[in-house]
């Protein structure tokens, strides 16, 4: 089961926590721009380093390649 919100990112590399929190992501997908908004990411509260879990990146991926297979039917 994916763990999306679940808010543990562990440590940063600088010995900073990462701190959990929902943001917008803004993508430009063939020209046009795609925002995701409650994306969760983790932010080093010392150097502010930003990381996405894997489960929050495949799921953007399989919502583009959704979106694709839709338009070419």
């Amino acid at each position: 089961m994916a763990d999306y919100g679940k808010p543990d990112y562990g440590r940063c590399p600088c010995t900073g926590f990462y701190e959990g929190r929902q943001v917008e992501v803004r993508l430009n997908v063939k020209g046009k721009i795609v925002v995701l908004k409650k994306v969760p990411q983790g932010t080093c509260t010392a150097c502010g380093s930003r990381v996405y879990k894997a489960e929050t990146m495949e799921r953007i991926e399989s919502l583009f390649k959704a979106a694709r297979v839709r338009k070419s039917i």
